[in-house]
């Protein structure tokens, strides 16, 4: 009886654990972020190209991605998704120079599921735009 209940519970922590990874919401379509962050009363910008937006005038004219920029007080989020890999350092590297005080800087490249995607954010804004956050182990990149 003690070992069904153990892997009972084993099964529930696994699954609650991977829920995002088994869920396509985990990162939520550019239209739905948007939404979820202004129903929050977010101030939204997005641009369908990732160059247009001012803090990112100096990248690449070849990185092609999409941006959601959104700001309520001292809490923000800027998400991109990247067309190409190979721009994902060049964008962790300006939101890292421009964001203060955030709680969250992912990169997450190549994922057969959510593709190439940098963000850079404060708790609150990570939980307006409906991203679902779970613990698992990463790599440091140094």
């Amino acid at each position: 009886m003690k070992k069904v209940l153990i892997l009972c519970l084993a099964l529930l922590l696994t699954f609650t654990l991977c829920s995002c990874w088994n869920n396509a919401n985990c990162y939520p379509a550019n239209e739905e972020m948007k939404a979820n962050l202004e129903n929050n009363g977010y101030d939204v910008s997005f641009y369908e190209d990732i160059s247009k937006c001012e803090d990112f005038s100096a990248i690449s004219a070849n990185c092609a991605g999409t941006l959601i920029k959104a700001t309520k007080g001292d809490e923000y989020i800027y998400f991109a998704r990247l067309d190409n890999a190979e721009n994902c350092d060049g964008v962790y590297d300006i939101l890292e120079s421009i964001c203060k005080n955030y709680n969250a800087l992912v990169l997450l490249e190549n994922d057969e599921k959510f593709g190439n995607i940098v963000y850079c954010a404060a708790t609150d804004a990570v939980k307006s735009a409906g991203i679902q956050v779970v613990k698992v182990d990463v790599d440091v990149k140094v």
